[in-house]
Formats: C-alpha cells, structure tokens, sequence
C-alpha cells in the first residue's frame, strides 16, 4: 500500500499527465481515471486518498469540482487554471 505523500505525488503527475495529452481547453476526470493514469491501485482507500489530494489542490484554486453525483466526483481542469498553464509552459520548453 502506498503512503500518502507517494499517492500526492502520483496525483500531481497523473494531473500533468492528462494536461500534457489534453488536445482541448479543459480536462475532465474522476479520480480512478486519475489513479489508474498515475499507476496507483483502483482500491477503495486509495480512490479517498487521491480525491483528499484533489479537494487540497481546490482549495488552492488550481483545479474546480465539475459535479458530485451519485457515481462520485467530476473535476475539471480549464486552460485559465494556473497548473494548466504551468504545465503547458513545462511542454513548450
């Protein structure tokens, strides 16, 4: 089982992952598409771990809640969020 600094980490790579592959203006995802991309375990403890890491990264502003429904969380990253930006600059270089 991974700690969950490991599980942080993988989250903001995973997050850079998707960016970097976005053909679009946003990115919309749950966190097991997020937890399967950063290669972590789909386990239920892991899935609450990895959506602590996102609530953490929107309460910093950097990414927004899409929708809660009753299947779980949707979040969305927009082209005007400052990750988004960071990691479209890390591309260019």
């Amino acid at each position: 089982m991974e700690r969950y600094e490991d599980i942080e980490r993988l989250t903001i790579l995973g997050i850079k992952a998707l960016v970097k592959g976005a053909r679009g203006d946003h990115v919309l995802f749950k966190p097991k598409k997020l937890a399967k991309i950063a290669g972590l375990s789909t386990k239920p403890i892991t899935l609450t771990l990895v959506r602590h890491a996102l609530e953490e990264l929107r309460m910093k502003g950097l990414i927004d809640l899409y929708a809660r429904t009753s299947r779980g969380y949707k979040y969305i990253i927009t082209r005007d969020s400052p990750l988004w930006k960071e990691v479209k600059a890390e591309v260019m270089e």
